[in-house]
């Protein structure tokens, strides 16, 4: 069975659905804990830590077959609605088999806060496609 997946950012001004997302390096839990090995004994000494800081990273491409004029207006949609405040970003994808016809499930959910600048591709002539990337710091999980 074939699902749709999308990715949605949602800070409470904008709700932004990422077009064609590409590849996605979701969060990975971790824990920040120093090992500490003798030179002269067996053994370790070993300090918990807390959790150590997660991102998720997310590229894809802007696509409009009316070239440059429409890659610009939706390179600065994305500019404009995918802020640093804040926000929920989901992981969701579409269930078919679901009663009434189907719907959306969430699949995963996160406060995150975007870092860093949206990442266009340089090696890009906007005619017809626009690479992008953004990376985000998961505040709760």
């Amino acid at each position: 069975m074939n699902y749709t997946v999308r990715y949605v950012f949602d800070d409470g001004t904008y709700h932004y659905v990422f077009p064609y997302v590409q590849d996605v390096n979701d969060s990975k839990e971790g824990d920040k804990h120093i090992q500490i090995e003798g030179n002269r004994a067996d053994g370790s000494l070993y300090i918990p830590g807390g959790k150590k800081s997660q991102t998720i990273s997310i590229s894809g491409i802007l696509a409009d077959a009316d070239g440059f004029k429409d890659l610009a207006a939706l390179m600065n949609i994305m500019r404009t609605q995918v802020t640093t405040d804040q926000a929920t970003l989901t992981c969701k994808y579409y269930d078919p088999t679901l009663s009434g016809g189907g719907g959306w499930v969430n699949n995963w959910s996160y406060t995150v806060r975007r870092v860093g600048e949206i990442s266009f591709s340089k090696q890009s002539f906007r005619t017809f496609t626009q690479e992008y990337s953004a990376n985000f710091l998961v505040l709760v999980y």
